[in-house]
């Protein structure tokens, strides 16, 4: 969604500039103006895809109907017996049991083959090993009926330019839980991804490439 809300913003910019530029005929006049109405349509998918990627990384917390101690126990093992790829593990940093909070990291690699031009013109492909990185926090409190709330928060790093590479582990940590625990509730939602209010600076810009517009235009009517 990122590659289509920048084809937007480029197309809006590339045509409304043109088309600005013509009316006014002045070549330089519409690219402040277009750059600005990029920026207006654009915004709201960049906007989308900020929130859905928060929501799916720091997910809204899950009411579970096993006492605390059972789903801090059950996850915690699972951490620890789960193995991806070749034998890569999470590492347990901290399991506080009386605080009911289990923090948790993986390191893995991946094969990505791309292809490579040489000085003669041929397509060769070539092999490399991107580093990956997830660090997750569990969060676990006792609800005032006796069954647990479960607080998810991963945060991903990645070599290269593919920054969704970790997200099939973080929707399987995710369902592993329902499968260990038995299927939760969610406890509030999650926020809301539809368009914003435009900030301030984008309104300022705004007048700003309006009234530089109505100045060409007054200058190309009277002269």
């Amino acid at each position: 969604m990122i590659g289509i809300s920048i084809g937007i913003g480029l197309f809006v910019f590339l045509f409304s500039g043109a088309f600005i530029s013509e009316l006014v005929h002045n070549p330089n006049a519409g690219f402040f103006p277009g750059l600005v109405l990029a920026i207006w349509a654009a915004r709201p998918l960049f906007h989308r895809v900020r929130v859905e990627r928060s929501n799916f990384l720091h997910p809204v917390p899950r009411e579970y109907n096993v006492p605390a101690k059972i789903a801090f126990a059950k996850i915690r093992d699972f951490l620890a017996e789960t193995s991806y790829n070749f034998g890569d593990k999470w590492q347990v940093a901290t399991a506080d049991t009386v605080a009911g909070r289990i923090t948790a990291n993986l390191r893995f690699t991946d094969e990505h083959t791309h292809f490579e031009a040489d000085a003669r013109g041929h397509i060769h492909t070539r092999k490399e090993r991107l580093q990956r990185f997830v660090a997750l926090e569990v969060q676990i409190t006792r609800s005032p009926t006796g069954s647990s709330i479960i607080q998810l928060d991963f945060c991903p790093k990645v070599e290269g330019a593919n920054f969704t590479a970790c997200d099939s582990i973080v929707s399987g940590i995710t369902a592993a839980i329902d499968s260990a625990i038995g299927p939760g509730v969610a406890v509030g939602e999650p926020a809301d991804a539809n368009r914003p209010a435009a900030p301030l600076w984008l309104k300022g810009l705004s007048i700003l490439a309006l009234l530089g517009l109505l100045g060409d235009a007054a200058t190309a009517l009277f002269h």
